[in-house]
């Protein structure tokens, strides 16, 4: 049941950062169905769990001498190319509007995590 609470957290955080990011003017919008939300949150969290970390690890020397900055960009491509290769209602315009996007998702949904979500306290032995 906790999967798909944080799901749908993901799901709202998604819409809310391309709806934000078209409201300032950014080269990007938001799907118009629900659906498209969900599975494209499915498939970014996919790609989050499974390539970016291994990218991640590969560019982990290029990372540190560029102070996180590497992470960064790495971040930014794969939110761009999820979004440009998915078959859904969502654009994203140049590389400007994925780093808003990248970087919004992340804060977005980590609010909203922290407030919706309640940490099971862990048992002391």
């Amino acid at each position: 049941m906790q999967f798909l609470f944080k799901w749908l957290i993901f799901a709202v955080a998604l819409h809310l950062t391309f709806w934000s990011g078209a409201r300032l003017g950014l080269d990007m919008s938001p799907s118009p169905k629900w659906q498209d939300n969900l599975i494209m949150a499915l498939l970014l969290g996919l790609v989050n769990a499974f390539i970016k970390r291994g990218v991640k690890l590969a560019l982990l020397p290029l990372n540190c001498l560029t102070l996180g900055i590497a992470g960064l960009l790495v971040n930014t491509l794969l939110f761009w190319a999820v979004f440009a290769l998915a078959p859904f209602n969502f654009r994203i315009g140049n590389f400007w509007a994925a780093l808003y996007g990248s970087l919004v998702l992340g804060v977005i949904n980590g609010l909203l995590s922290g407030v919706l979500l309640r940490d099971e306290p862990k048992k002391r032995r």
